[in-house]
């Protein structure tokens, strides 16, 4: 594993600005495809065909000599090598969006049982996350032989000829306080009613969250983002706080 930072966060980065524009749209005499850089920055490219083959999206690129790269198209989630004579076919939904890696070569991943191809050997989490579409509530963790291990923000995952490396995720798991004492759980989203469960609150109290220093009861059926670190005080309805 080698330490990386993450993604940068910005609107062209991550991809939002499809939002903005109807994935439909074509410029002028030809079709785009969107090919991502190995962090991610997405530049649009114009190919006369609308079911373009990987060669004809590579020459499109300047990716030359095309034989000596390997396109990835990334489905978002999963992946698909593109052969020069396979078709990149128009989506229903979203863009078409593609890695170019020079070299040739191909590396296989799975995750939760997905099978992944791509063409460097390694990967980082970011991009991981990124082309698994996996949210930041989870994290991923790589079979190492007999044992498992968390792969940490901004590491990177080996990726081997010999093998396929083997990858599945889980939640990531948060520390908060509760009438002061620390507990670990899963990070997400939850109603109010779940985190009275999981929090292990008194049947019939009321569950407070502190935000900028103010104590806020939780409303029945509200939903709140968990991360870590956060407060929660406990109450005695129509009494004082515990």
């Amino acid at each position: 594993m080698e330490n990386h930072d993450k993604l940068p966060d910005t609107t062209e980065e991550t991809g939002k600005h499809h939002e903005t524009e109807k994935p439909h749209s074509h410029p002028p005499g030809g079709f785009r495809i969107l090919m991502a850089s190995e962090n991610m920055v997405l530049t649009p490219i114009v190919v006369e065909q609308p079911n373009p083959t990987g060669l004809q999206i590579l020459e499109a690129a300047g990716c030359g000599p095309a034989e000596d790269h390997a396109l990835i198209q990334l489905l978002l989630p999963g992946t698909r090598l593109v052969g020069l004579d396979d078709h990149v076919s128009h989506r229903e939904q979203g863009e078409r969006v593609c890695r170019a890696f020079r070299g040739g070569e191909v590396f296989l991943f799975t995750i939760d049982g997905h099978g992944y191809e791509w063409g460097d050997p390694e990967i980082r989490e970011a991009v991981l996350r990124y082309v698994a579409t996996v949210p930041e509530e989870m994290v991923f963790v790589l079979k190492d032989g007999d044992r498992e291990r968390e792969v940490k923000d901004g590491e990177s995952v080996r990726l081997s000829h010999a093998g396929v490396e083997h990858l599945h995720t889980r939640p990531k798991m948060v520390t908060v306080k509760l009438d002061g004492e620390e507990k670990t759980i899963p990070a997400g989203v939850y109603t109010t009613e779940e985190l009275l469960n999981i929090l292990g609150v008194e049947p019939g109290y009321l569950l407070n969250v502190m935000r900028a220093d103010q104590l806020i009861t939780l409303r029945p059926n509200e939903r709140l983002h968990v991360k870590d670190g956060m407060i929660f005080i406990s109450q005695v309805p129509g009494g004082a706080s515990s």
